[in-house]
């Protein structure tokens, strides 16, 4: 393959990556300061979903997703390089950027039994953008939070899928487009 077709390749995937995910916030959900929510860490359970905005450079294009692992941790596959750690909710919201936190609307205990055990089955794996969401070798952010709450409806009998568009890849912002997830309220009241 030569220089020019790499490059054009290279481009296709830019351009791909870039007009795929949803780029605005839905009407019914609105953004909080990291601060808001770090003051409040409180309010946060196992299983909230944490999403974080986009920022123009390339690791951040498209946002950042995590999930509460307990009531003080977050379970996170940050970037390239480094594959899930844990981290407590205070040091992962220091960052300056706003931050959305959704909660599924039918988490129960059976559910949360559930998802604990997949997140203990499935976070020793490395980090890697692939086209299949549904994988489970190897994750980024977002799709491994997908991929737990799909897992989990799975072993218990139904079906979820919180991706909004249902296409090969699961961006962050799918997750605010979610009629299964609620947001949780923080900052002024």
């Amino acid at each position: 393959m030569g220089h020019l077709s790499i490059l054009k390749i290279s481009i296709l995937i830019i351009f791909i990556f870039t007009f795929t995910s949803c780029s605005s916030l839905p009407e019914n959900r609105q953004w909080n300061t990291a601060e808001e929510v770090r003051l409040d860490t409180f309010e946060l359970q196992v299983g909230d979903i944490l999403v974080k905005n986009k920022k123009p450079n390339p690791i951040s294009w498209y946002g950042h997703a995590a999930i509460m692992v307990d009531d003080v941790n977050i379970g996170d596959y940050p970037k390239v390089g480094i594959g899930y750690y844990e981290v407590d909710a205070y040091s992962w919201l220091y960052e300056k950027r706003k931050v959305v936190v959704l909660r599924y609307k039918n988490f129960d205990e059976r559910f949360k039994r559930k998802l604990l055990e997949n997140i203990e089955i499935y976070k020793d794996r490395g980090y890697w953008i692939g086209f299949d969401k549904k994988n489970s070798k190897r994750f980024y952010c977002s799709q491994f939070v997908w991929y737990l709450y799909w897992k989990t409806a799975q072993d218990l009998g139904y079906e979820l899928d919180l991706d909004t568009d249902g296409g090969p890849l699961v961006f962050p912002y799918d997750f605010l487009r979610s009629d299964d997830l609620i947001q949780v309220p923080f900052g002024p009241r």
